[in-house]
């Protein structure tokens, strides 16, 4: 309890106390929706929230998605796709005139396709640190017993957001704004001369110089969303809902300090990937909490 308390403090997450009502903590998982990927979007990953909610509920692209196991080639071609790779550097380069200290990110994964059949592939440019701890989540998420136990290590799930405070996207709203970072892929395939040239072509400046506006209501629940709990005693706000029973995964950093150094500075042994699987030297410091939501706390207005 005294490391759960822990981590509500760093992330902004109320755990349960022993005050709080005891639920059924081990409750069947359904078979059935899709599982939900969470993610804590006041953790410094409000822009990578901006492009996954615009993706997933402005774009049409929705928030169901499939690892499929890409090889590089199809992984390349779908970050081409996205317009995260191009002739001599993606737009968020500083080759093309970007701000440094940031990266090229798309929507889906290109580690992933859509299970709603929709084509299209977005990106946004966000802070480098911010890219790599959305990496550093979804490598961990792979990697646990969920993805590697499924139909030979392919896995469906939902990407779900929480705590993301006045980020109207995540809330389907707003879709229509003028913003002009929100940019659909040209699509097509890579070409030998691509590349990204943002940061994750070993820039060493990535991430450290530009320093970004952080959001006012960034660590705050949506207002009249429902909140939920998980089996590991987390209460988590999703505004699209949830069903008791549905398995929710959630990467929390075990050191929340050590991992704003990793995302800052990126991988110490100075090889930075283009792939969302590539972010070993995070592991170690992130743990998967594979829960299942065992009780709604507050119902949805």
């Amino acid at each position: 309890m005294k490391n759960l308390g822990l981590l509500a403090s760093v992330l902004g997450l109320a755990v349960a106390s022993s005050a709080v009502k005891v639920v059924d903590t081990k409750i069947e998982a359904r078979q059935d929706p899709d599982d939900l990927l969470i993610f804590v979007c006041n953790d410094g990953l409000d822009e990578i929230c901006t492009n996954m909610c615009y993706g997933a509920y402005c774009a049409g692209i929705g928030s169901s998605l499939q690892y499929d196991q890409p090889d590089s080639t199809t992984k390349r071609n779908r970050r081409k796709a996205a317009g995260c790779i191009a002739s001599g550097g993606n737009r968020c380069s500083t080759k093309k005139g970007y701000a440094s200290g940031f990266q090229c990110d798309e929507y889906p994964f290109a580690s992933s396709v859509p299970t709603g059949g929709s084509n299209t592939r977005l990106n946004r440019c966000v802070p480098a640190d911010q890219n790599r701890k959305q990496g550093g989540i979804i490598s961990a998420f792979y990697r646990g017993s969920y993805c590697t136990g499924n139909n030979g290590g392919r896995c469906n799930f939902n990407v779900e957001f929480s705590n993301a405070g006045d980020i109207n996207y995540c809330n389907q709203e707003d879709c229509d704004a003028d913003d002009d970072n929100e940019v659909i892929g040209p699509g097509g395939t890579a070409n030998d001369g691509d590349s990204a040239e943002d940061g994750t072509d070993n820039d060493p400046d990535a991430g450290q110089k530009k320093k970004t506006k952080r959001r006012n209501g960034l660590g705050k629940r949506l207002p009249g969303a429902p909140v939920y709990r998980t089996s590991s005693g987390l209460e988590l706000d999703l505004p699209r809902g949830a069903q008791i029973g549905q398995r929710a995964f959630v990467v929390l950093p075990r050191n929340a300090t050590l991992w704003d150094e990793q995302a800052q500075f990126g991988n110490p042994n100075g090889d930075e990937s283009e792939d969302d699987e590539d972010h070993e030297y995070m592991l170690a410091n992130l743990e998967l909490r594979e829960d299942t939501i065992v009780e709604e706390i507050t119902p949805g207005v």
